[in-house]
Formats: C-alpha cells, sequence, structure tokens
C-alpha cells in the first residue's frame, strides 16, 4: 500500500495548539457535518464525484457493516480527532477526513491504513466480509474496534469474530508494562496509565496479531465518545464542549487524556 511511507511520520513531534487560536477550518467544518445515512434500498449507493486526493495524507474510514448496527453514532468524533492532530502540529500533520461508511466488501478499504468499526450492539461480520477483510489485514491493513458502550454487548462480539478473521488468534492485553505494547504508551506522549475514567472504561486495550503485527487493535473503553463535540473548539477552549458530559475542569482534563493515548494510539498503529 502507498501510504505505508508515512510510518515515518511517527517520529514528528506534537507542539502546542496554533499560536492564533484558529479553530474554524474549512475542512473541519466539513467533516463534521453528519453525512452518515442508512441506505434503505430504494435508491443506488451514491458517491461523490469529485476524486478525492489522498496522496501523501492520513485516514480512518467508518465500517458499515452488512449486519445490523449503529455503526454512524458519534458522527463528530473522527473529524474532531483529526482536527486535533492537525492543532497540535499546526496544521502540517497530513490527514483527510472522510466520515462516511464504508463496504467491507468495497475494494476501495484497500486505499487506507485503518479501517474502524464502532457500535453499541451485539454484531457478526458476514461470511464475505469477513474474506475481503482477511485479505485487507494481510497486505497491511489494521481493523480498529471501539465498544460504544464501554465494555458491553460489543466487546461480547469480538472474540468470536477475531476467531474467524484470524482463526486461533490470541487477544493480547496492551499493557503499559509489557515490553512489546511500551509504545502505545510512548510513542508521542509519555503516559503512565489509561486515562482514570469509570472503571467500565479502563480496560486495556487489546491485540490480535496477524503475521507477527497487531493486526486488529481493541479499544473497549468508548473513547469516540470523548473525541466527539457538543460545540467547536474555540481559542479558549481547544477541545470543545464534549457532547456526552458538561464541561467541566476533570472531564475536559480527562478528554485530553484520552486524546494523547489516542494519537499514540494512531502512531503505534502506523508503526507496528
Amino acid at each position: 500500500m502507498a501510504w505505508k511511507s508515512l510510518i515515518l511520520l511517527a517520529a514528528l513531534a506534537l507542539p502546542a495548539a496554533a499560536e492564533d487560536g484558529t479553530v474554524q477550518a474549512d475542512w473541519l467544518t466539513e467533516a463534521s457535518k453528519s453525512k452518515l445515512k442508512h441506505f434503505d434500498g430504494t435508491q443506488p449507493a451514491k458517491r461523490s464525484d469529485e476524486k478525492k486526493d489522498l496522496r501523501g495524507k492520513v485516514t480512518i474510514r467508518r465500517i458499515k457493516p452488512q449486519c445490523k448496527s449503529d455503526w454512524d453514532n458519534d458522527p463528530t468524533a473522527l473529524p474532531y480527532f483529526f482536527y486535533q492532530l492537525k492543532l497540535r502540529t499546526n496544521g502540517k500533520y497530513p490527514c483527510y477526513v472522510d466520515n462516511e461508511g464504508i463496504s467491507l466488501l468495497d475494494d476501495e478499504i484497500y486505499d487506507y491504513p485503518i479501517i474502524y468499526f464502532t457500535s453499541h450492539y451485539a454484531w457478526d461480520f458476514s461470511e464475505e466480509e469477513v474474506e475481503n477483510l482477511k485479505k485487507y489485514l494481510a497486505r497491511g491493513g489494521t481493523l480498529w474496534l471501539d465498544d460504544c458502550s464501554g465494555s458491553g454487548p460489543f466487546m461480547d462480539s469480538v472474540p468470536s469474530n477475531i476467531q474467524r478473521i484470524v482463526p486461533g488468534a490470541e487477544l493480547k492485553p496492551m499493557l503499559r508494562e509489557t515490553k512489546e505494547f511500551f509504545d502505545l504508551f510512548n510513542i508521542v506522549y509519555a503516559l503512565k496509565a489509561l486515562p482514570a475514567l469509570k472503571e467500565q472504561f479502563t480496560q486495556p486495550f487489546q491485540a490480535a496479531y496477524l503475521n507477527g503485527r497487531p493486526a486488529i487493535l481493541i479499544c473497549p473503553n468508548d473513547y469516540g465518545c470523548r473525541w466527539e463535540v457538543a460545540s467547536p473548539p474555540t481559542a479558549l477552549n481547544p477541545l470543545g464542549n464534549p457532547a456526552h458530559a458538561d464541561p467541566t475542569p476533570t472531564v475536559q482534563s480527562l478528554r485530553e487524556e484520552v486524546y494523547q493515548i489516542s494519537i499514540n494510539w494512531l502512531f503505534y498503529t502506523l508503526t507496528h
């Protein structure tokens, strides 16, 4: 995949927010608009005729599975995750935001280093989805799973689906004290532990290996809900107001920690 050259970006230090505090970039305004619509079968699926310029850019695409799922919840999550990357690199981080869902049967998935699936509910990929996902992972792609309820029914579906995708794979807890997962906590931000959220949202990440690399990374802690915003960031409030809580100093401090471990998660994925 052409995007493999992007792993060199992992050495990039993340400085403070942009000096002028500018946050209302056009790309962010457009990206944060919810474009996620369920296909009801009455009209053929349509995509924009505009050719996407993905050269030299990193993005994460949402999976729209064939099973019934609220895959399109938290519509501002990924756009604002990438916004934080740009903010912390003074706009220099090369990323592309596409918030529409993509089918696992679409060969376009091979254009992206990471595909992302979140939901509140139990799920199962179809046999056709599993077969194409196997090819995607074998070519170097990575699947991110994020339980939107925090160690709930979504996580209950993980072991059986992992065994279908990577038969015989062991789910390894990604602990800071384990040498092979040290980078998850240190590659950009040096963190002593996962953010101290409520107990159900503090479970360790898990990894399933394929050909010696962590090809499937599982977050049981609903980080997408922490990326989400109820109102856009400002110069005085660079995180924006949270979508699921009051913007108290404690809440915002924990959201900052979530962004830091999430940025580590991205760079860990691109380099492992």
